[in-house]
């Protein structure tokens, strides 16, 4: 029985420490942990009601992930997104999104037309009801479907390893005024260059979509970073990528 219960245990301290990890990963990504924001690991613990133990894990593996970094006087803070990160993430997943999307125009089928339509009319819906976290869920799904259609697990794969920095993006891309109906806009106009096979087009049309993306970012952190009297310093950059 003893031992029973101590594997139970460690069941549930991994389980907790997902949990908090997960929590606290979700937030920088969404934009409820600011960038820059320093992160205290007694007032994050009482306020995901647990110990400090799992909090500490939780950071460090943020850390590695290049989320989070060390501040020079102690402590982690959010790690705020760079010019540099923009251009290099973006840059990435033009090329490989681009190129994804040229595959799947060559081998959608109707059923995937079909899906992809229907995702768009759900985007559509929410976007009346103003349900923008949900319209990101549906952008993601869209472009998770393209992937998927491509039928390249290798280039699946890579693009899957940037997720991260993807959703965090598109979060603030979503966010800014007007850019979810354009978002909606080339969501249409894709499916119908796909229907019609135009593959090259297709591909130039995801390239602009994420340039465009990119632009909107790079405006959206230089007016955050006068509102706050902050740039993207040394500092800022210590840590890795956003």
């Amino acid at each position: 029985m003893e031992a029973s219960y101590d594997q139970a245990s460690v069941r549930k301290g991994r389980f907790l420490r997902e949990q908090v990890y997960k929590s606290l990963k979700a937030s920088i990504l969404n934009q409820a942990l600011p960038q820059n924001k320093r992160l205290v690991e007694e007032r994050l613990a009482e306020e995901l009601g647990t110990s400090r133990t799992p909090v500490r894990e939780a950071i460090q593996k943020l850390e590695k992930e290049g989320l989070i970094h060390k501040l020079s006087k102690g402590g982690y803070a959010v790690s705020a997104i760079t010019d540099g990160d923009i251009e290099e993430i973006l840059g990435i997943r033009g090329i490989l999104e681009g190129y994804a999307a040229y595959l799947a125009t060559t081998r959608v089928t109707d059923d995937d037309l079909k899906f992809l339509e229907e995702i768009v009319n759900r985007e559509e819906q929410c976007l009346k009801r103003r349900e923008l976290e949900e319209c990101v869920r549906l952008n993601t799904e869209f472009h998770d479907r393209l992937y998927r259609i491509a039928q390249s697990a290798r280039l699946y794969t890579i693009i899957n390893d940037l997720r991260d920095y993807i959703y965090r993006y598109r979060i603030i891309i979503l966010r800014y005024e007007g850019m979810v109906e354009l978002s909606i806009k080339d969501h249409r106009e894709m499916i119908a260059l796909m229907k019609s096979r135009r593959a090259g087009k297709v591909e130039r049309l995801v390239r602009k979509h994420i340039t465009r993306g990119k632009t909107i970012i790079k405006k959206k952190i230089k007016k955050e970073a006068l509102k706050h009297g902050t740039g993207n310093s040394k500092k800022q950059q210590q840590g890795g990528r956003a």
